[in-house]
């Protein structure tokens, strides 16, 4: 029975001996493993340069907006004092207001971007706001080409009928 209980108390040993080295490799294993980030909760360096480059940018092009939008109304104001041919007022008008408007969203648009930014886009509100505000811009966008379009294709036949008329 001695031969029994030494052979049992060294498979014990040797059970107990295996769980520890087994144990050992487990703790290394997760101290030599990196933390597995969430991809969402961080944003890489290069995605908040990019955001904060494309702000910027958006800044810089309300500012011109705004700069064209008052061109554009002086020279809607010269056609409606009579110094040039008032159908240009038509032309211009709108355009003067679709560039005020491209401007405004572009300024909201590059604040809630360079909010998102600053924050390390952590926040997704600053940029869902700004992604909005872009949303808004290429809409006004694509209703003044299509307006300006029409003026266009407008002032096209009124020509070709006043040419037809004079022809006759």
């Amino acid at each position: 029975m001695s031969d029994e209980s030494a052979a049992e108390e060294t498979q014990q040993e040797a059970a107990v001996e295996a769980r520890d080295e087994t144990a050992e490799v487990e703790a290394r294993d997760e101290e030599a493993a990196p933390p597995i980030l969430d991809p969402l909760a961080t944003a890489a360096e290069a995605d908040v340069l990019a955001v904060e480059t494309f702000a910027s940018r958006a800044d810089w092009l309300g500012k011109a907006s705004f700069a064209a939008s008052a061109l554009t109304l002086v020279l809607a104001l010269v056609a409606l004092a009579g110094r040039a041919d008032a159908g240009l007022f038509f032309y211009l008008g709108p355009l003067a207001l679709a560039n005020l408007a491209i401007g405004v969203f572009l300024r909201r648009a590059s604040v809630a971007l360079a909010d998102a930014a600053r924050t390390r886009l952590s926040g997704r509100t600053s940029l869902m706001s700004g992604l909005r505000e872009l949303h808004k811009v290429l809409g006004v966008q694509l209703l003044a080409t299509g307006f300006l379009v029409f003026l266009l294709v407008v002032a096209l036949l009124v020509a070709a009928a006043f040419q037809r008329a004079t022809e006759i």
